[in-house]
């Protein structure tokens, strides 16, 4: 799943718990049931990056986070919305270790990881449904609307 989804499905957390004992475990397992949901962007291998997709991923992180602080700011519980948020994206920090130490580092935690992974093809329109309606809901729960 995008980085987007992830962000703001913990920000969702955060945003309705009072510990960071309880925001930080939940918003990590979040990734991991996020990654199950059928959706377009499989498993991406970092060391086979090309520029382009390196680029829609910096662009989706900078959305992401961008929104974040947005949907944060001014709010009297902001922490734990982006403590949330940040928590949430930590299981794909494993892809940038790789990337600075070498692909065999870490290699159980990323066979771990790639078995939550939708794994199918999915055409384009329903497969980013899927993480536009989970933006949407975790929007709605920030902002209280739900």
């Amino acid at each position: 799943m995008l980085t987007t989804p992830h962000v703001l499905v913990g920000a969702a957390i955060g945003s309705q718990l009072p510990h960071a004992w309880q925001i930080v475990p939940l918003a990590a397992a979040s990734h991991f049931v996020l990654d199950s949901i059928p959706h377009i962007q499989g498993y991406i291998e970092v060391e086979d990056l090309e520029k382009k997709e390196a680029l829609f991923l910096l662009a989706d992180a900078a959305l992401a986070f961008g929104a974040l602080f947005l949907l944060a700011k001014g709010l009297p519980n902001w922490e734990p919305i982006v403590l949330g948020g940040f928590s949430a994206v930590i299981p794909d920090f494993h892809h940038i270790y790789r990337v600075l130490f070498g692909p065999e580092k870490l290699s159980r935690y990323t066979k771990l990881h790639k078995k939550f992974h939708w794994k199918k093809n999915m055409p384009i329109l329903p497969g980013m449904a899927t993480q536009i309606l989970t933006i949407i809901l975790a929007i709605f729960v920030i902002i209280k609307f739900i």
